[in-house]
């Protein structure tokens, strides 16, 4: 079972970033089913273990192209990575702490955040690089 299809609406043309974004639908993906089997718990908390070992990665890759092609709105697209570092580290505090429900928390955060994150905020910076800064 799939939560985001990895489709067309999601590739943004810079191999890199979406070669990262489609790991990340993966995660989001397999989120979904452990909450869909009932059996998500430890699952869960590796998970989000791994979500925030591959967002750091991945946003280290945007931030430095960014800095590469000295896009213009890099400091709003970073502290969006950071407030999205934040609540990760939230959701797992809660789940470490034993909050019931955390797991659909987790799920329509990262469903929300993370297709609207691409299809506006990378799509731009996709767009930037591409035309702009031809990188």
């Amino acid at each position: 079972m799939t939560l985001v299809e990895w489709d067309e609406t999601l590739i943004l043309g810079v191999q890199r970033i979406d070669a990262d974004h489609e790991k990340l639908v993966e995660i989001l993906n397999r989120c979904y089913n452990a909450l869909m089997q009932h059996d998500h718990t430890h699952e869960l908390h590796d998970i989000v273990v791994e979500l925030l070992d591959y967002t750091q990665y991945h946003f280290g890759t945007e931030e430095a192209l960014m800095h590469e092609a000295r896009y213009p709105a890099a400091k709003a697209h970073t502290a969006a990575h950071r407030t999205f570092i934040k609540s990760i580290h939230n959701f797992r505090d809660r789940f470490e702490a034993g909050e019931s429900f955390v797991a659909i928390d987790v799920l329509v955060f990262l469903k929300d955040w993370l297709v609207a994150h691409i299809q506006n905020t990378d799509r731009s910076l996709a767009q930037y690089v591409t035309e702009v800064a031809r990188l």
